[in-house]
């Protein structure tokens, strides 16, 4: 068998899985610096509500262990990072129906976290948000 060839066991029955499926995924990255490079203090409690969040809508939510990162701020300096990766296989229609409550806590943890940018990542593309709606409602 080649490496770019299919596998052509049934999983499912090997694996002794009742089922398999392919779920869409959500992430969340959730900074753990403001657009000057200066540490957030409360990113611990960014990170849980998102997960929790995550979990009420979709059933579930896995946060990556601080990961490294560097991006460019507005005047064109370095920020090195360890944002954390939250992602969660979505449950289609509570997802949909639950973008403005996703919409408001990503405008708001970017308000709030003096972000440059905050970014999601959905069924591969990615998704960046640079404008945050005032407190209370969108702009």
């Amino acid at each position: 068998m080649s490496p770019t060839q299919p596998i052509s066991t049934d999983l499912t029955a090997a694996l002794g899985a009742d089922d398999a499926t392919s779920p869409q995924c959500f992430t969340i990255y959730v900074p753990n610096k403001d657009r000057d490079g200066q540490p957030i203090a409360d990113h611990r409690a960014w990170v849980e509500e998102a997960i929790g969040l995550m979990c009420e809508i979709n059933g579930g939510a896995t946060a990556m262990p601080p990961v490294d990162g560097a991006w460019k701020n507005e005047q064109g300096i370095v920020i090195r990072e360890s944002p954390v990766v939250v992602y969660s296989y979505i449950a289609a229609e509570s997802f949909v129906a639950s973008l403005p409550r996703i919409r408001e806590f990503l405008h708001r943890m970017g308000r709030r976290t003096n972000q440059g940018e905050v970014a999601v990542e959905y069924d591969g593309r990615f998704y960046h948000i640079r404008s945050y709606d005032a407190e209370g409602g969108t702009t």
